[in-house]
């Protein structure tokens, strides 16, 4: 039940990281209103490179909330799984043995 459970977590997870966020509404329809504007109150000569009119680098690293959860959950569920197969391989190795932990 709870395998089925996580695995449907990490599915979802792993789907939104490929969502784009929606953009604010005012931000966008500003940016819009003020392309035209821009384009007509300065000369052509006064951009001095393509370089100043492209997008900052934070913009461009945004990651995206379901892009962390895909990694974290991708990461930490093999990662638990590993340790409670190891777990009970020595647990099994341990009753096999009859030592003190033979229960």
């Amino acid at each position: 039940m709870y395998k089925q459970i996580a695995t449907f977590f990490a599915l979802i997870a792993s789907a939104m990281a490929f969502v784009p966020e929606p953009v604010a509404k005012v931000a966008s329809k500003a940016a819009i209103a003020a392309v035209p504007v821009a384009a007509f109150s300065t000369p052509a000569f006064a951009m001095d490179s393509i370089i100043e009119a492209m997008p900052t680098n934070t913009v461009a690293l945004e990651v995206q909330f379901g892009a962390y959860l895909a990694v974290l959950l991708g990461t930490f569920l093999p990662v638990l799984f590993l340790v409670n197969l190891y777990i009970q391989t020595e647990s099994r190795k341990a009753g096999k043995a009859g030592g003190q932990d033979s229960e």
